[in-house]
């Protein structure tokens, strides 16, 4: 039986998501489902994700599939949950049809990446979820979005190591939102999330594209340069340097309507 499984993840403890074959390989989220459903089948199961989140990266709405042994009756969610480590979530978890494939059927993907701009003080319970890089202009933040949107070469956004040929990616939608002071705290400046739809992403694409708005917000890049950065199509011409992984986490994914429709609501304010 194929097996579709909804997971949320705190990636803070965990080197990415895919396995690293290779001796005493460090904790990732792949091998852990993979030992936990393991114990629950007697045997080896592999598990294929929607997409690789790195060292670090959180999720609230990662999509994977795997097969599995048929035990009609048995909650696959409530069952993997007794199992996983509680910073590994089962959302939900559905037979699928015998084709699908949580990778090659994703029609988009959001990520959001957070960024806390208090100087003061960073809430413990956010630490680990938000970038603390201070103060940021907002206006010329949101005066950089449009030079993203579209269907283009992102070479400039993609780091080393990939293992993906092209860099074309169409991005649908990129936003940025101030989120409401977190309560019991002394007034602050509103934490800012950005967020990004595409019809894929490349390695550490969204960091980077973190990484430019900061700069833009600093004022050591202007809005206006944005788009010959991303018409250079190499990496080395952006002078701006990769966000830190633990702002960053995928939201969501898409699927059309035979593989059934969206796959997660928009992540919430503060993961659990």
């Amino acid at each position: 039986m194929r097996l579709k499984l909804l997971l949320a993840y705190d990636g803070t403890g965990f080197s990415g998501w895919q396995i690293q074959e290779k001796p005493n390989p460090p904790p990732t989220v792949q091998g852990t489902l993979e030992a936990a459903l393991a114990r629950l089948t007697g045997g080896p199961v592999r598990v294929f994700g929607s997409g690789r989140t790195d060292a670090g990266v959180h999720a609230h709405g990662q999509v994977a599939h795997c097969d599995v042994p048929d035990r009609p009756g048995l909650d696959w969610r409530h069952a993997l949950n007794a199992v996983l480590p509680p910073t590994v979530r089962v959302l939900a978890a559905e037979a699928a049809a015998p084709d699908f494939d949580a990778r090659r059927d994703a029609l988009a993907k959001t990520y959001v990446y957070q960024f806390w701009r208090e100087p003061r003080f960073v809430p413990p319970t956010l630490a680990p979820f938000v970038w603390a890089c201070g103060p940021l202009d907002e206006a010329a933040m949101r005066a950089t979005l449009p030079a993203f949107l579209g269907e283009r070469d992102f070479a400039s956004l993609r780091n080393a190591g990939s293992e993906t040929r092209g860099s074309v990616r169409h991005i649908f939608a990129a936003s940025l939102t101030a989120l409401a002071p977190q309560e019991f705290y002394p007034p602050h400046v509103p934490l800012l999330r950005l967020s990004v739809t595409a019809s894929g992403f490349l390695k550490q694409m969204v960091r980077n594209m973190a990484g430019i708005l900061a700069a833009c917000g600093r004022g050591k890049l202007a809005p206006d340069a944005v788009p010959d950065l991303l018409a250079a199509c190499d990496r080395a011409a952006v002078p701006a340097a990769t966000a830190p992984p633990q702002g960053l986490a995928l939201a969501c994914v898409e699927y059309g309507a035979a593989r059934g429709d969206a796959s997660a609501a928009p992540a919430p304010a503060v993961p659990h």
